[in-house]
């Protein structure tokens, strides 16, 4: 076996030391990098230089060694990521026994880690060589200085640099459309140091100005593919993500029952992937490893061909678009390597810095001796501004409240179910104590007590949209069928009102952006107006109409009723907030929707009815037909 694990007891003492010695060089080093931009750099080069001598020649005495015999002894380090899944496990083990092979004149030291463990170690010891995935190579090189000597390609690839992404899929009966709508939603991933499983994804997100914590809110991990997809299919989570040509690898049956979301074609691979593409396995050498020896590295890895069977190394690609993935989207390698920087940042400001003080400075001086009288004037302004606002604050709040409490008695049907779907269950379970034992069974609680969370559930949500009314909160607006949300308000309205005819006029596909329960509660406070209009008469009749308005960009929704009508100055006086034509307060039940109306970016007009009565008519929002719809998602 070609490759072995260093055991640090049997070492002999000098390389210990030699060890030791060569970490506290490293360290010493990095923070000296950090402020040498401060001093002079030569000195600091001079006592580096003599530092590391020192270091060399301690090490040596101490195994009865010159310093040159140490070098000689000194074995190449080779250090391996290792992995679990995937072709990598096969060929990155193979090369470096290629290595080990071909240049057995060299003393070889090759350690394999997994991805914690290698960056642990990095920390404290520079080796010779490194094989690591792409986005750990983009940051060694351009912290810890490393070369990229060369890139893994695989059969399927034409470019070592368009080689690693994520295909992200979803069940094949998903509604989701696009990536953008993945957001929030549980998503099912490998492991988190994946290039090709988890990062390129991340990227793509970030890439799309959405943050990492908020679209990835609900996470799953999974240990394997497999569990991953029957997780997927099962509906446990909502998407997958895939690494780069697993799907072409999936059998005909799994593929069938999931579907690749915003797949795209690259002419450099025959793979489908959602991100973009990025180099995959790298080799690095470290700057003090001679260019001889890099050549016969080089010559070896580059004249063997197809690996395992899966692939070759070749020159290699650029890893600049891997470190902007990395800086975009926060990755925590960045956070491991990069240098502290603080005393750079301040040395660099120090003359802006001083510049602002100054003008700081200059503005307090002004400030205590031209602008006090002006302050004096602005205070009483700003007084009776505060005074006026104060007002204003108060009338709203009265005005808002006075809303809310009329709106709350129309909501009361709509806590009526879920409240009463608890009674039931609470009083069956009472009665079941009652009757048996005393002790209710688990069967019963497991059925039970879920269906009761359901309903606090929904009547928590009720009360949290009249709270979010009531405190004017922004709404969380979503594409709204208004023919399919008036079909289900009427068919309510004409259950508890069967002596009022309802003639129905809706034109379908008008979609908005809008909260469905608050333009239920529009739609309903306008039905009941008319109904209390009409009351004692015969015939009641209300019609219901949806169309396209004439202004471009909105739908209209008319609600006329046949009642008595009203005169054209009590019309008027109904179009001003809080004005009512009876003592039941319809100008309160207009002012709800004339609030839910502008938080929907549309107005209230009130007209006489074709057939005596009145007509309220909602313009909402800017429209777009179903087909709009689905391009946008």
């Amino acid at each position: 076996m070609l490759i072995r694990f260093a055991d640090k007891d049997t070492e002999p003492l000098a390389n210990e030391r030699l060890g030791f010695l060569k970490s506290l060089v490293f360290c010493v080093t990095k923070e000296i990098l950090g402020i040498r931009r401060i001093f002079r750099r030569d000195v600091f080069f001079l006592f580096l230089s003599f530092l590391c001598l020192i270091s060399a020649e301690f090490s040596a005495a101490a195994d009865g060694t010159t310093s040159s015999q140490v070098q000689k002894e000194h074995p190449v380090e080779v250090f391996l990521e290792r992995t679990k899944g995937g072709n990598s496990q096969f060929y990155i083990p193979e090369s470096a026994n290629l290595l080990v092979g071909s240049l057995g004149d060299q003393n070889w030291e090759v350690l394999s880690y997994d991805r914690p463990e290698l960056v642990g170690v990095l920390r404290h010891n520079a080796p010779d060589f490194i094989f690591t995935n792409s986005d750990l190579g983009a940051v060694l090189q351009r912290y810890l200085h490393y070369k990229h000597l060369l890139s893994f390609k695989n059969k399927v690839s034409t470019d070592a640099g368009k080689l690693s992404g994520s295909l992200i899929v979803t069940a094949k009966n998903s509604d989701i459309q696009n990536l953008d709508e993945l957001s929030g939603k549980k998503i099912g991933r490998l492991a988190t140091s994946s290039m090709a499983g988890w990062k390129t994804a991340v990227g793509e997100v970030t890439a799309r100005g959405h943050t990492t914590q908020d679209f990835f809110r609900k996470i799953q991990s999974f240990p394997d593919n497999e569990d991953m997809i029957n997780a997927l299919i099962k509906g446990d989570i909502s998407a997958a993500i895939l690494q780069g040509c697993h799907f072409e690898r999936l059998p005909e049956e799994l593929r069938k029952q999931i579907k690749p979301l915003e797949p795209r074609e690259f002419s450099e691979t025959r793979c489908l992937s959602t991100s973009e593409l990025y180099p995959a396995w790298s080799l690095l050498v470290s700057p003090k490893v001679s260019e001889q020896m890099q050549q016969k590295v080089l010559a070896i890895l580059k004249n063997e061909r197809a690996l395992s069977g899966f692939g070759e190394w070749t020159d290699p690609a650029p890893l600049r678009d891997v470190y902007a993935l990395l800086k975009r989207s926060g990755d925590e390698l960045i956070d491991e390597f990069e240098p502290e920087s603080w005393t750079d940042l301040v040395w660099k400001v120090r003359y802006p810095a001083l510049f602002v003080f100054l003008i700081l400075l200059g503005l307090f001086i002004h400030d205590r001796l031209v602008v006090k009288e002006v302050d004096k004037q602005t205070a009483l302004v700003k007084e009776s501004l505060r005074k006026q606002w104060a007002i204003e604050k108060k009338m709203e709040a009265w005005e808002r409240a006075s809303i809310v409490s009329i709106m709350s008695s129309m909501v009361a049907h709509e806590l009526k179910q879920p409240l009463t779907v608890i009674e039931n269950y609470t009083q069956s379970l009472i009665s079941r104590q009652k009757q048996g034992s005393g002790v209710i069974s688990e069967e019963m609680l497991s059925f039970v007590l879920p269906k009761i969370e359901k309903s606090v559930l929904k009547a928590i949500d009720i009360i949290d949209h009249v709270q979010g009314f009531s405190k004017n909160r922004p709404l969380v607006l979503k594409p709204t069928d208004i023919s399919t949300l008036l079909s289900k308000v009427t068919a309510d309205f004409q259950a508890k009102n069967p002596e009022i005819k309802l003639r129905k006029d809706f034109a379908s596909g008008l979609v908005i952006d809008g909260d469905e329960f608050e333009l239920s509660i529009a739609f309903l406070n306008i039905l009941k107006n008319a109904a209390q209009a009409m009351k004692g008469q015969e015939g009641p009749e209300i019609e219901v109409s949806l169309a396209p308005a004439k202004e471009e960009g909105f739908i209209r929704v008319s609600i006329t009723d046949n009642g008595p009508g009203l005169k054209p100055e009590e019309i008027e006086n109904l179009r001003n907030p809080l004005q009512t034509s009876k003592a039941d307060g319809l100008g309160l039940g207009l002012s709800i929707v004339r609030a839910i109306a502008e938080r929907h970016r549309g107005s209230v007009r009130i007209e006489a009815g074709s057939r005596k009565g009145l007509s309220i008519v909602l313009l909402l929002g800017r429209h777009m037909e179903r087909e709009d719809m689905s391009s946008r998602r």
